[in-house]
């Protein structure tokens, strides 16, 4: 049964009793009162019967007449009034319902952009409003999902182009092998080094969308333990010092003791990895040069990393931590568009934060929280 026929049947029921009620009280005062009420009559009219009503009915029918049709018009008014409150009460509370209606119709037929406009109760007005915010939210929601299709598309078309050079120079070196063109020890070497080469590449672009598919899936596990984050830090630049002849690095320490913090060691190097792979690839500079500072900030303890590239355009600047986003849209270098946001990741799975700004190169911070002394 639909409301709007439940909410009249109410109001009838509380007519219908209303009515019955005021008759039953009218028969029971005229019962209660019946011996006083024919002495009194019967002094006035100097009658005397056996019946009230009859000698009412008999002796005044006009009287009797008029009484009826003042209960009977008594009874339509009420039945007035009353249709006339159960049908405004019917239209203020269906009109909201049949916009709320009509809103999810429209959701449902993909109209996402039609708000539903209503001005009365406040109650039905909230609800109209968290409904229109329900609606923007599932807006953003899909247009979201749209550009991360359109993004994750991007991705697995660039990277198939970019395991398709390092597969084309493996092919082309064995194959030269194997003609003899690599007629010589020297040459052989050459070409087996060079392909080599190209299955590393290749090597991290998978471990890439490993890592990738592995975030998205939320089975990356965490494994904290106490660090101080300086010399951890230290250690890995030291390590890639001896790697990379090329790159020249600075490491500062703002202050002789940092607090410990909480981080995954394994997870960190990833961080600095990535860190260090965008430098090199987009920093454009030979050689290029890095220059890593440990602070402590309010925020706790802070590790900045800077190249000495040409920075981020401003407008892009806010985006480089975003899924599949690259600033290269010409695809002029290599990559996924998921480093950075692997790097956002998992410094905030681990408590921490991270921004970027232009200082003479693209700076990147990490921010960890201090691990509390237990009193």
């Amino acid at each position: 049964m639909s409301l709007r026929k439940r909410m009249f049947r109410s109001g009838m029921m509380i007519l219908c009793s209303a009515i019955l009620a005021m008759a039953v009280i009218c028969v029971m005062i005229a019962l209660l009162f019946e011996d006083t009420l024919e002495k009194d009559f019967a002094s006035v009219t100097n009658m005397d019967t056996h019946s009230f009503l009859y000698k009412i009915v008999r002796s005044y029918p006009s009287l009797f007449f008029i009484g009826v049709l003042i209960v009977l018009f008594a009874v339509v008014v009420l039945f007035v009034v009353s249709y006339v409150f159960s049908r405004r009460l019917n239209q203020q509370i269906m009109e909201p319902l049949n916009a709320l209606s009509e809103g999810a119709k429209r959701i449902k037929e993909g109209n996402l952009k039609e708000e539903i406009i209503y001005h009365g109760d406040s109650e039905f007005e909230n609800v109209c409003q968290m409904f229109n915010e329900m609606q923007k939210t599932i807006l953003e929601d899909q247009k979201q999902r749209e550009q991360n299709e359109a993004a994750r598309k991007d991705m697995v078309t660039g990277i198939s182009h970019d395991l398709r050079t390092p597969l084309t120079s493996i092919q082309g070196y064995i194959k030269g092998i194997l003609d003899g063109i690599a007629d010589t020890e020297e040459k052989q070497q050459m070409y087996l080094k060079t392909a080599y080469q190209s299955t590393k590449e290749m090597n991290v672009l998978l471990e890439k969308l490993f890592e990738f598919s592995k975030i998205e899936s939320g089975q990356t596990q965490f494994h904290m333990v106490p660090v101080d984050f300086s010399e951890y830090t230290q250690a890995y630049i030291a390590q890639k010092e001896m790697e990379y002849e090329t790159i020249e690095f600075l490491y500062t320490r703002q202050q002789e003791i940092l607090p410990e913090v909480l981080i995954d060691v394994d997870q960190m190097r990833r961080v600095f990895d990535n860190l260090l792979e965008n430098s090199i690839k987009y920093s454009n500079k030979e050689p290029v040069q890095i220059s890593v500072t440990a602070g402590v900030d309010k925020d706790g303890v802070s590790i900045s990393w800077k190249d000495n590239g040409a920075g981020v355009d401003e407008d892009k600047l806010a985006k480089i931590f975003d899924r599949f986003y690259r600033c290269d849209e010409a695809r002029n270098k290599k990559g996924s568009g998921v480093g950075l946001y692997v790097v956002k990741y998992i410094i905030e799975q681990q408590m921490g934060h991270i921004d970027a700004t232009n200082d003479h190169g693209l700076k990147m911070t990490m921010h960890f929280p201090i691990i509390k002394e237990s009193k």
